[in-house]
């Protein structure tokens, strides 16, 4: 890498230029029957250049299909130009992939992953106190500190953030390997240095760059107003408390500064249980002075009911994934419930079939989490069944919002003022923080502004884009969203793992197994291993291969010793004792991995594929 010029992402909006007979073909040209695979057959994945990385319906760019999460794999059905067609599942065939989330990514917004390994968390990586994990990013300066074990003339580049890595999920957010190979350190140590990708760390120069005179407007308004949209228990029991909200929103945020209350809306999504006559209602954002009526109308409506729970998941889901939001700058979500909540969503709320069942409050609130959108959530009476709170609570605190609970002594009128402060609170935070950012903002000779990507968080950059705002992310020295860099073997900080799935883990134990019977029918010994190496590789690999360059190339993976570094006729023309002695070392491995299959069933069983220490691996 060294020489190269520092990798970088451009983030402006996919233009959708292109005619609607070229977006048919487009859409048309890239199917296949079978998945997208390199020259070994192993099936390309792909990993988001950033945390806001989009994918379409076609390779036009024109409609939205879903968001790739960071670090994720995401696996190619096919190519077409300039975009890949991904899906979200872990798919051998076509089939299998188009059963989950499938869109098209521009290329130059994604890394190739072209193996199974990565660097997983430890747990020592979670406490509060340790060294940051380093990298390089320059091959040349990594091999002189290798050299010479000096950090202060050859530094890395990319320092972690340890905030953001103890937020993270230890089985699911691993580091991705592109490749690793074994080097000495001041000549003596010998080290496995890893070419991973990383969340890196953005340097004090990077600024988004290119927003014209005519988006300058809209960009003021995505960063300087939020929009909440009220999620509210419409039955039957909820009029009190509506009217005490509406009477409580229409005194405290009224007297709010003027900028805030000029750069704020509100919404609702009204629900009731799922077996009323009018299950939903939305409301688009409204001006907050016209907010505090529109409830107090609704109140007079609220009716039904009788369920014991109610599917507050459900209509939190709806206001996040499918309600419009229209051009709301900051998103922000109250939710309101009375009773009990249904523990998951069960997907009747909504007439059209557009929310899933079976979500639980972590992955709804994950959901939020990933869109920036945190939720304040409000026991609205003193009835409280088994589910209300962790369901309320996990909304509130997996997404940064707040849980009102009702409390002793409370009241309708009590509760319903605790609610509009902590939105006058979260509605004045978010404009200030906007007009913070605005105040940063600086126009060029050319009449285009640049803003400090320091002051933007995801969220922020997220709202411009949704508003229409063209950018460029000009990441300045060294600075990148997700980049590939080199890091040190690290016993402490971080582990190996290949990504495995169960039948391909009974592919090499079986594999190995045949290789350790030791036989005297050389040819059905041949035949034997043929086939066992068949049942990973297929038919056609190439037998001038060693064993072990077969295996890893159709699987992406790398062996820790060279125990198959032979080819299928070695073992034949090795003596008695040679063989004994080999094969012994292969029916060792052979236990391991079987053992390890045995001692995590109940994961293999349940999941598609188990991130599984590469240390199991011979």
């Amino acid at each position: 890498m060294s020489g190269e010029t520092p990798l970088r992402f451009e983030f402006s909006k996919l233009l959708a230029a292109a005619s609607l007979s070229l977006a048919s073909t487009a859409a048309n040209a890239c199917e296949t029957e079978a998945m997208m695979t390199n020259d070994f057959g192993f099936i390309f994945k792909v990993v988001a250049g950033s945390d806001k990385i989009k994918t379409y319906k076609d390779a036009s760019g024109s409609e939205e299909s879903f968001e790739m999460e960071l670090l994720r794999p995401y696996f190619v059905i096919c190519e077409e130009g300039d975009y890949y067609r991904v899906t979200d599942l872990n798919a051998d065939t076509v089939d299998q992939a188009l059963a989950g989330m499938t869109g098209y990514v521009e290329k130059r917004q994604v890394h190739l992953w072209n193996t199974r390994e990565a660097l997983n968390f430890s747990e020592i990586a979670f406490l509060e106190e340790r060294p940051e994990i380093v990298a390089w990013d320059d091959e040349a300066v990594l091999n002189d500190f290798m050299r010479t074990g000096n950090k202060k003339l050859y530094p890395p580049v990319f320092q972690e953030d340890l905030e953001a890595t103890r937020m993270r999920e230890r089985a699911t957010r691993p580091y991705p390997v592109l490749g690793s190979d074994m080097r000495l350190l001041r000549e003596t140590a010998e080290k496995r240095v890893y070419n991973v990708l990383l969340p890196a760390a953005i340097s004090g120069e990077a600024k988004i760059t290119g927003i014209s005179t005519e988006d300058v407007e809209r960009a003021q308004v995505a960063l300087s107003t939020a929009t909440f949209v009220v999620v509210f228990d419409a039955t039957g029991s909820m009029e009190k408390f509506a009217l005490a909200t509406a009477k409580s929103i229409n005194g405290a945020l009224s007297s709010l500064p003027k900028d805030v209350r000029d750069g704020s809306t509100m919404g609702f999504v009204f629900y009731r249980d799922a077996g009323d006559e009018e299950k939903l209602l939305s409301v688009e954002p409204i001006p907050l002075g016209e907010a505090a009526a529109a409830l107090e109308k609704a109140a007079d409506f609220m009716t039904g009911g009788g369920d014991v729970a109610e599917p507050v998941l459900d209509a939190v889901y709806y206001a996040s994934n499918i309600y419009d939001w229209g051009q709301s700058g900051r998103k922000l979500m109250l939710a309101v419930l009375n009773g009990d909540a249904k523990p998951a969503t069960i997907a009747t709320l909504d007439d059209d079939g557009r929310i899933p069942a079976g979500m639980d409050a972590f992955s709804v609130a994950r959901d939020l989490y990933e869109q920036g959108i945190p939720a304040i959530t409000v026991q609205a009476s003193a009835d409280a069944g088994p589910n209300l709170m962790p369901v309320l609570q996990t909304l509130s605190d997996e997404t940064g919002g707040a849980f009102v609970p009702w409390g002793s002594g409370a009241n309708e009128a009590m509760i319903a003022e605790q609610v509009t402060l902590l939105l006058g609170e979260r509605a004045t935070a978010s404009v200030e923080e906007g007009k913070k950012v605005l105040g940063q903002m600086v126009m060029d000779l050319n009449g285009y502004a640049s803003i400090p990507l320091k002051v933007l968080d995801g969220e922020k950059l997220e709202r411009l884009r949704a508003a229409g705002v063209d950018f460029n992310i000009d990441p300045g020295e060294n600075g990148v969203l997700v980049r590939e860099g080199y890091v040190l073997e690290n016993d402490d900080l971080l582990s190996p793992t290949i990504q495995i799935e169960k039948e391909t883990l009974l592919g090499l134990v079986n594999l190995y197994s045949v290789l350790a019977t030791v036989g005297v029918d050389e040819d059905a010994m041949i035949q034997s291993i043929s086939e066992a190496i068949s049942a990973i590789a297929g038919e056609d690999y190439d037998p001038e291969d060693t064993i072990e360059e077969i295996v890893e190339k159709k699987l992406g993976i790398q062996f820790r010793s060279n125990l198959l570094q032979f080819d299928i006729n070695y073992i034949p023309a090795m003596v008695p004792a040679e063989r004994l002695a080999l094969t012994k070392r292969i029916q060792d491995a052979a236990t391991k991995l079987s053992q390890y299959l045995e001692a995590n069933q109940e994961e293999f069983d349940t999941q598609v594929a188990v991130w599984m220490p590469i240390a199991v691996l011979p």
